[in-house]
């Protein structure tokens, strides 16, 4: 069985943030020379998230947007008493949205339908940020 290891890096601009990573997802895969298997994307960081959905990214601006309301800043978090970043939010929101996700990888590529699209969700950024990207299969 192949194994490959990528990390993708980048600083995000603002505390809050909503990145297409697909293309950097797809580019491993071909990296890996994997034909058939799974791509574990995990991020480094316990206030992100990833998750997959529509093209559109409205569709993603709406899921930030939704989950802001449900789990907003500053709302009186324990974890924001004993951390002076006070980024309980994103680490709530981590959790709701699902960490991390697998993805199938068929004939050397993502095995998506037309319209997937693979979403890095920052809760607590403005710093430099780490997504794992694990490639796994024959």
């Amino acid at each position: 069985m192949k194994s490959y290891r990528q990390v993708l890096t980048f600083t995000t601009e603002t505390e809050e943030e909503v990145k297409n990573i697909t293309a950097e997802c797809e580019s491993a895969v071909l990296k890996s020379g994997v034909r058939e298997g799974l791509m574990l994307v995990f991020p480094l960081h316990t206030s992100s998230a990833v998750f997959i959905s529509d093209s559109d990214m409205g569709v993603a601006l709406d899921y930030q947007e939704v989950l802001r309301r449900l789990v907003p800043p500053g709302a009186g978090y324990r974890h924001d008493e004993t951390d002076p970043k006070q980024n309980a939010h994103g680490h709530i929101g981590s959790v709701l949205t699902g960490h991390h996700i697998i993805c199938p990888v068929s004939e050397g590529r993502l095995d998506f339908g037309h319209y997937h699209t693979i979403y890095y969700l920052e809760m607590d950024g403005k710093r430099p940020k780490e997504i794992l990207l694990k490639v796994l299969g024959e």
